[in-house]
């Protein structure tokens, strides 16, 4: 990647990551990491290094919720807004706090059309 492009993007002040179709994370804004450095999450799975909570007792599913709308952004060819979602995020600690977003979803197509890259960004709605 570029290196001013690379600068500019991750100091996009806003929650994005960039995933290869594997569900790989290629690219992180800065207020995305969660403080926690990019050699911990560049060329992870998403749901890896943003799981499900271990100690959730409902229905709740973020990494079904989210994988489904990535797979709907590549099918489709085509960007959509979630509705806001559910997504438990651990804490500096380990801790996982309740968390409410509100998703999007970007595909990134190459010049024959076909979805090469998905943006995921999200707007943390849960005190809103």
């Amino acid at each position: 990647m570029d290196a001013d492009f690379e600068r500019i993007f991750n100091a996009i002040p806003a929650n994005y990551i960039v995933l290869d179709l594997e569900w790989n994370i290629v690219a992180i804004t800065d207020m995305a990491t969660g403080g926690r450095p990019r050699s911990q999450i560049i060329g992870r799975s998403q749901f890896e290094v943003f799981p499900d909570n271990p100690d959730d007792e409902g229905d709740v599913s973020g990494t079904a919720t989210m994988r489904a709308a990535l797979e709907r952004a590549v099918r489709e060819k085509v960007g959509h807004a979630m509705p806001v979602t559910r997504y438990d995020v651990a804490d500096a600690h380990g801790v996982f706090q309740e968390r409410h977003w509100r998703p999007i979803n970007e595909p990134v197509l190459d010049a024959a059309g076909d979805v090469v890259y998905v943006i995921h960004g999200v707007e943390e709605v849960t005190n809103a």
